[in-house]
């Protein structure tokens, strides 16, 4: 039997345990687990949770589409995930003049070119363009799918904070998956010099608004997404980690300016004080570039298969990346 360890339990680590065979063993560790409480070093719990096309290599893309469908499916199949399918709109200001410059044009599934010179709310684009789309509640979610690998055999285990993969070998594994996110910058075998990571602030508000927007522009991303369960998440901010953190007041005030200016007959107030806020969201994200890493890799003996670096985008890879992922192992079990 194929032993595989999975270093991490966030949407990466868990997404590849739901892709790989089940006559496999597989074991999950990590220092945070789904049902603990939200930490600043733990990227999943935070995330808007909506599906967004990114950009990337066609890998990538190809990941995104498979997760796009992969959720959609579980929409339909598995309610109690919390996963819902929407339609996005998806706004341009810069990185297209044209909607056939988008990777994406007359691919991702709904589909569908808007008149920039007709949008509601006295909306501006370069590019207007809706697709399909899904959202989730991350605080739903993941213990979600956590329960639903347990029934298939997958063991969580908690462990302290490790300084290398090394310290993992004791496992007795065939192949060791790292999907640690943010610890792949200081691992000391790994020590990955390309990832960077930013801070991020957004907010979920009571509000019935049920579909998702996307308006991308010079100054930042604006990102809306409604739950289906009467809230919706308002985003995004995105600084630098070495900035003084915001106070909770000034990030609420704009991201309400946002959402107003993005969505004015949903959000028809810019004042904070006429929106319930449920809770305040701010997360560190790594980033890799130029891409996302898959790909594997012998440390010390250990067969290592990297899955990393999606930033903004952890559930917008999560199957996709799975399914990548999946793929490599398949690949080295069969070979050896």
């Amino acid at each position: 039997m194929t032993k595989v360890t999975i270093f991490g339990a966030g949407i990466t680590g868990m997404s590849i345990a739901s892709q790989l065979p089940r006559n496999y063993e597989i074991t999950i560790v990590a220092r945070d687990l789904p049902g603990d409480d939200p930490t600043q070093q733990w990227c999943s719990p935070w995330a808007c949770a909506g599906w967004v096309a990114l950009g990337g290599t066609p890998l990538e893309q190809k990941m995104q589409l498979d997760s796009l469908a992969y959720c959609s499916k579980l929409a339909k199949t598995d309610p109690e995930s919390s996963i819902r399918c929407s339609e996005l709109t998806d706004l341009h200001e810069v990185g297209a003049t044209s909607a056939k410059e988008l990777w994406y044009h007359e691919i991702v599934p709904g589909y569908q070119e808007l008149n920039p010179a007709q949008l509601p709310n006295g909306q501006t684009a370069d590019v207007a363009v809706k697709y399909n789309s899904f959202t989730l509640t991350p605080a739903v979610f993941l213990p979600w799918l956590r329960s639903r690998l347990e029934t298939t055999g997958v063991t969580f285990k908690r462990i302290e904070t490790i300084n290398s993969l090394g310290a993992l070998s004791h496992f007795g594994h065939d192949i060791l998956i790292n999907a640690s996110g943010l610890g792949s910058m200081t691992l000391g075998d790994v020590q990955d010099e390309k990832i960077i990571t930013d801070r991020t602030y957004t907010a979920v508000v009571k509000s019935e608004f049920r579909g998702s927007f996307v308006r991308r522009a010079a100054a930042g991303y604006t990102y809306i997404f409604g739950r289906h369960d009467g809230t919706a998440v308002l985003g995004g901010i995105s600084e630098p980690v070495g900035n003084k953190r915001r106070s909770t007041e000034s990030t609420r005030t704009e991201l309400v300016r946002m959402a107003h200016a993005g969505l004015p007959n949903d959000f028809p107030s810019g004042r904070v004080s006429d929106y319930t806020f449920v809770t305040d969201l701010e997360g560190i994200r790594p980033l890799r570039l130029p891409e996302v890493r898959v790909e594997k890799e012998v440390i010390n003996g250990q067969n290592v298969i990297h899955a990393y670096g999606t930033t903004a985008g952890g559930y917008i890879y999560s199957f996709g990346l799975g399914r990548e992922v999946a793929r490599l192992v398949d690949a080295y079990a069969f070979t050896h």
